[in-house]
C-alpha cells in the first residue's frame, strides 16, 4: 500500500502551535518594569522565555519527526 505524502504546512494544528509558541516567547505581555520577582537571581520573565523556547524546540522536533512525511526515507524496494 502506498503511503500518502503529507507536509506540516497543510495542517492547521501545526500553524496554531507555532502561533501560540511564537506569541508566548516574545515578552510583550509582561508589564513594564516587572523585574522584582527573582528565582535564583534570574527574573521570572527570563525563565518563562527559556521554558517557552524549550517548548518551541520540542514542538519543532515533533513536527519534523512525526508530521512531516515526504517519502524520502523509502528504499528502492518499497517504491
Amino acid at each position: 500500500m502506498k503511503k500518502r505524502i503529507t507536509e506540516p504546512v497543510k495542517k492547521p494544528a501545526v500553524w496554531i502551535g507555532f502561533g501560540v509558541l511564537f506569541t508566548l516567547v516574545t515578552p510583550w505581555y509582561f508589564p513594564a518594569g516587572s523585574w522584582s520577582p527573582l528565582f535564583w537571581g534570574i527574573p521570572y520573565w527570563a525563565l518563562i522565555i527559556i521554558a517557552v523556547s524549550l517548548a518551541l524546540s520540542m514542538f519543532i522536533t515533533w513536527v519534523v519527526l512525526y508530521q512531516w512525511d515526504t517519502g524520502a526515507d523509502e528504499t528502492e524496494d518499497e517504491r
